[in-house]
């Protein structure tokens, strides 16, 4: 008897196990939370902290030994002093100026952006700004909210010979074999505000994006601040207007299924002047 009782408790328990590892969303599932990997560092400089201020930025590329100025050494070492050698260094020089120049505050007025796949990486009226720079063979936009930068976006080009790979698909594997942790795959859905697919990953403090830009031979590489991205919904107060979005004024009007609020007088005129024309024949 009590072998029949411990056989049953253990087939149960197996029915269980079996259950939840069924139901527990696997990495590289869609469902669930982005995976966990031991350190995303490797994807931005360890001078770029989260929290920079814009200027802070600025100087951090554009001071002298800056970033900026780490590219052109060891090309301007091989140069003798010359034209060759000042070409160089004015073509340096505004590489920074042009940093500097690239902020786009996202104010009440449109910008060029609101057209490009960034505009779902930003929100208007609520003290967000960007800027831009050309560096390493991608193009980087630094995204600030309150002054305070947040998130970065790499666009990088999709090559057979490029950091990874020719297609969206081979920048995935690569990613996966660096963090040896496989990505959730997000495919798009306009419904959930995901434009393109993406795949993702997150560390303790830092969440990555690959976003599929596969038309343009280009995959976006996103890394975001988890503390800014946790908070976003209070730091975005002003919410954007929808253009489309049905006046509260006549919502109210047509609410009880009245298409034209004139028609309610014009149909009581008409029965007034039916009701006249009974009087009238009666007579």
């Amino acid at each position: 008897m009590k072998s029949a009782t411990l056989a049953a408790a253990l087939v149960a328990v197996g029915v269980l196990l079996v259950v939840s590892v069924r139901a527990a969303p696997k990495a590289g599932d869609s469902r669930g939370e982005a995976p966990t990997v031991a350190s995303l560092a490797s994807m931005m400089e360890k001078e770029l902290k989260w929290g920079m201020t814009r200027a802070e930025v600025i100087d951090l590329y554009n001071k002298n030994g800056g970033l900026i100025d780490r590219e052109y050494t060891a090309k301007l070492a091989k140069l003798q002093p010359g034209v060759q050698e000042q070409q160089l260094e004015a073509e340096r020089d505004n590489r920074k100026v042009n940093f500097e120049r690239s902020y786009t505050p996202f104010s009440d007025t449109p910008t060029g952006f609101d057209i490009t796949p960034l505009h779902v990486e930003y929100s208007y009226r609520n003290d967000e700004a960007l800027m831009r720079l050309f560096r390493e063979g991608k193009t980087r936009s630094f995204f600030f909210i309150k002054d305070r930068l947040w998130k970065t976006y790499d666009e990088v080009p999709l090559a057979a010979d490029g950091p990874l790979g020719a297609t969206f698909q081979d920048a995935v594997t690569k990613l996966n074999a660096l963090f040896a942790v496989p990505a959730r795959i997000r495919a798009a859905n306009p419904a959930q505000s995901l434009e393109r697919t993406e795949a993702d990953w997150q560390d303790r403090s830092a969440h990555l994006r690959a976003v599929d830009r596969s038309s343009e031979h280009i995959v976006g590489i996103v890394l975001e601040d988890k503390i800014t991205l946790q908070n976003l919904a209070s730091l975005r107060s002003h919410k954007a207007v929808d253009p489309f979005a049905i006046d509260p004024a006549i919502a109210a009007v047509t609410r009880g299924g009245i298409s034209d609020p004139n028609a309610i007088h014009a149909a009581d005129a008409g029965a007034g002047k039916k009701g006249a024309g009974r009087h009238a024949g009666a007579n």
